[in-house]
């Protein structure tokens, strides 16, 4: 085995190297840095605000359906309690949205 007793300097492989590395860190402080990916992208929203919605509707079925299972009244508490959960659930849907837009306009998007 042959070694090269003049050290690394003398190897210009490595001086090529070093050269490249040190061109390489001058252009990325030159470029500014770039924003990392937002997870929550516009398709997440829409099945938060999907999935929100439908929850609520659900909710006030299942109210309206034990209502009527614990008093008789049998169209009344179905009927009355799914207006409730679609209202809630468009009030839901209304609010996070609102939501969503204050952060966007914090951030200046």
């Amino acid at each position: 085995m042959v070694t090269n007793q003049t050290g690394d300097s003398d190897d210009p492989d490595k001086r090529h190297l070093d050269d490249l590395g040190r061109r390489i860190d001058a252009v990325r402080a030159l470029r500014p840095e770039a924003k990392p990916a937002q997870p929550s992208g516009r398709l997440n929203v829409v099945y938060r605000l999907s999935t929100e919605f439908v929850a609520a509707v659900f909710v006030g079925l299942a109210l309206g359906w034990g209502f009527d299972y614990v008093t008789g009244l049998k169209p009344l508490g179905i009927i009355a309690f799914s207006m409730l959960g679609i209202a809630a659930a468009f009030y839901s849907v209304v609010r996070a949205m609102r939501q969503l837009n204050a952060e966007q306009d914090k951030e200046g998007i």
